[in-house]
């Protein structure tokens, strides 16, 4: 049976190294971005308040009407720019349809883009650089760590060739001198998904289908890191068949309490190096 990888665990460990971080900077203030009126967004945007108010940092949450449009986001954005208390700013995505969101990430200043989405940011991981990484990414980035795996030319999987989570990813994974393979709908539908995620020492869905991965395809031994979440039946699933896959994985990640409930504490980690800088 497969080693469960408690996010709660690993999350104590670092908000008492997130907490001593705190002390090297003055209160920085971080702004948060809300389009709409997305139910699902404060989930997350609560889990942000609570650790801001945790660490004694600066919260300061933007509702932008959906009526604005994509200028009337982007001109908010350009006034937070400019605003130098404001160290930090995130805008919690889906953003509705007709926002060219590309444009909209584009308009953050880098040194000020938390969440890894500028163009530049983004670049700098191609070359090897580390400015800012999305919290998602770094936060399945430290479960394969705490695995204590050497990635040195180990087959990892990605499932998701997102530009948020699975394009990123794939990068940081590269630089660590690991054999990246990004799968995606392509490689579902020609079937050649089982293939792929057989033969791989470690394991990274992103999608957000519940039971996509299924256990028999694990490797004996993988590491399986699930940062897919989605509603069926009216509970939070991954994309794993978690209790097929537990007997054969090494160790595995569970949803709810696994990737997402890291995520929170590295957008911290990352507002307090953007203050620091």
């Amino acid at each position: 049976m497969a080693q469960i990888l408690e996010g709660k665990v690993i999350a104590k460990e670092l908000k008492t190294k997130l907490k001593e971080e705190r002390k090297e900077v003055k209160t920085p203030s971080l702004a948060s971005l809300k389009v709409g009126n997305n139910k699902e967004i404060d989930v997350y945007i609560n889990s942000q308040k609570r650790l801001a108010k945790e660490l004694n940092v600066d919260y300061q949450l933007c509702e932008v009407s959906e009526k604005e449009g994509a200028e009337g986001l982007i001109s908010t954005i350009e006034r937070l720019n400019k605003d130098e208390r404001i160290k930090g700013i995130i805008v919690h995505r889906p953003l509705p349809s007709s926002y060219d969101e590309q444009k909209v990430f584009s308009s953050i200043e880098p040194k000020k883009d938390i969440e890894g989405m500028h163009p530049y940011n983004l670049g700098r991981l191609m070359l090897g650089g580390d400015e800012f990484i999305s919290p998602t990414v770094l936060s399945i980035f430290e479960f394969i760590q705490y695995t204590g795996i050497e990635l040195y030319g180990k087959n990892v999987v990605i499932v998701g060739a997102s530009f948020l989570v699975g394009k990123p990813l794939s990068l940081l994974l590269v630089n660590h001198f690991s054999t990246v393979t990004i799968t995606h709908i392509g490689t579902y539908q020609k079937g050649h998904l089982p293939f792929y995620v057989s033969n791989a020492d470690v394991v990274i869905s992103c999608v957000g289908k519940p039971g996509l991965i299924k256990g028999e395809w694990i490797k004996q031994g993988a590491i399986v890191i699930d940062g897919g979440i989605s509603k069926a039946e009216g509970k939070i699933k991954g994309d794993v068949e978690f209790a097929s896959a537990e007997k054969k994985a090494g160790f595995i990640t569970p949803v709810p309490g696994g990737v997402g409930m890291l995520t929170t504490l590295f957008l911290f980690k990352n507002l307090l190096k953007a203050a620091r800088q």
